[in-house]
């Protein structure tokens, strides 16, 4: 424990006396490393700040969903509807669609009598 505390107290010493040098142009050994730092701290900012928006968006999405299911499942019903009411109209083109094969084929032998 003591030779823990001692080098503690001997690289904190280091450390400090270390900071308080300068190069020859004046700038000290630590200013690369606070450029560093402080890019870095930007960026943890900005990723919490996006990661703010996202969970934001997501609470909202999720508010917004059960609105979204009621349209969509109003949409399926307003289908349904429409195609219960087309129905009758669909039958009858059917029908006469079916007759104007039989008038066809009622037809064709007598074109081939010709």
């Amino acid at each position: 424990m003591k030779h823990f505390l001692l080098g503690s107290v001997l690289g904190a010493t280091a450390g400090l006396i270390f900071s308080c040098m300068k190069d020859d142009k004046g700038n000290r050994p630590g200013k690369p490393l606070k450029v560093e730092f402080d890019g870095l701290k930007h960026d943890t900012q900005s990723f919490a700040r996006a990661l703010k928006k996202t969970k934001q968006a997501s609470q909202e999405l999720n508010a917004q969903m059960p609105e979204a299911q009621r349209t969509i499942s109003d949409m399926g019903d307003d289908i349904e509807k429409y195609s219960r009411h087309i129905q009758p109209t669909v039958d009858r083109l059917k029908q006469k669609g079916e007759e104007m094969n039989q008038d066809l084929e009622n037809l064709a032998p007598d074109n081939k009598k010709a």
